[in-house]
């Protein structure tokens, strides 16, 4: 939350010293749709487009030129922000509640208890996030889980890839029709195939008939490398054809598969901060994807690689082909 009442949503795990790179989620708006505990009314922005138009007409300090990158990011100065949102914190106060809860925030207790409980993870480990985080859920909301850390989120994703969890099921039929227009309306040719892949993803679904979803993040520490570590030079827009040889950080948000492509064999890996994308191929698998293609230099090791960076555009996608 930033001084003049901006709501950010943070982006990625590595962060620079002066700044967290996050992206404008909510701004205040009298006659929003959305009401605080305070009675303050705010509008919720989607698109990554509007956010930046939104910030360029009015707060343009939250608009930044980030050189190593070679690109403009929407950031937060240190100095600027009011206060921070722990979701885990936000579980606590949730669990605290006891009686007085929303059917929402009961579902969203109870499915944090069904998974803590089941994968045997730390409630420390654990966070609840989005809209009811913010404290501008509606009925309509979802339940938006974090997990932190590899083992745990692992753990998750190993039961709830079992399928016997009560009260916990797939995308399918009508959810499944609604939720494939909700998140790639602009696929229609590819229908069929995100179809497919949208109702075997297991991080998502429906609790009690509320739609979930649950980022899994890794620690900071095991990223491996830190914000000033990398610099990037963008190359445009690519379509590519390539092979996946490693799908293990799938699950991540961000989620990294790693590929090789004979038509740009330098192309190590393909990469996403959007949820959309986690899940989503398997290993061996041959792809077609979209995306902004990076040369990405690690200054600490010498190294360099290209990545192609998936979701920042609402054409871009990533499927199986023959």
């Amino acid at each position: 939350m930033t001084s003049e009442g901006l709501v950010f949503e943070v982006k990625g795990v590595i962060q620079p010293v002066d700044r967290l790179i996050a992206y404008l989620r909510y701004i205040p708006d009298e006659s929003g749709n959305r009401q605080s505990r305070d009675g303050s009314r705010f509008s919720k922005i989607y698109d990554l487009d509007k956010r930046e138009k939104y910030l360029r007409e009015k707060h343009p300090q939250y608009l930044w030129n980030d050189e190593k990158r070679g690109r403009v990011l929407q950031a937060v100065p240190n100095d600027c922000i009011s206060y921070v949102l722990s979701p885990i914190e936000g579980l606590r106060q949730l669990r605290d509640l006891g009686l007085h809860l929303t059917a929402l925030e009961e579902a969203s207790r109870s499915l944090a208890q069904t998974i803590v409980d089941n994968a045997d993870i730390e409630w420390s480990e654990i966070g609840l996030t989005g809209s009811q985080l913010v404290g501008l859920g509606t009925s309509q909301s979802d339940i938006d889980l974090v997990v932190y850390g590899s083992r745990p989120a692992r753990r998750v994703h190993s039961v709830l890839r079992d399928g016997s969890l009560p009260g916990i099921e797939r995308y399918h039929g009508e959810s499944l029709e609604k939720h494939l227009d909700f998140r790639w309306k602009a696929h229609s040719r590819w229908r069929s195939v995100l179809e497919e892949i949208e109702a075997k993803k297991v991080l998502q679904g429906l609790y009690d008939s509320i739609d979930f979803f649950i980022r899994a993040v890794k620690l900071p520490d095991e990223i491996g490398y830190g914000y000033d570590d990398l610099t990037f030079e963008c190359e445009g827009t690519r379509v590519v054809k390539c092979v996946v040889t490693d799908n293990s950080a799938s699950i991540f948000t961000p989620c990294t598969y790693h590929v090789q492509c004979e038509e740009l064999p330098d192309l190590s890996r393909l990469v996403s901060y959007r949820g959309r994308f986690t899940e989503h191929v398997h290993r061996n698998a041959w792809v077609e994807a979209r995306g902004r293609l990076e040369l990405v230099c690690n200054v600490a090791k010498k190294e360099s690689f290209y990545q192609l960076v998936l979701g920042e555009d609402y054409l871009d996608y990533l499927v199986p082909v023959i």
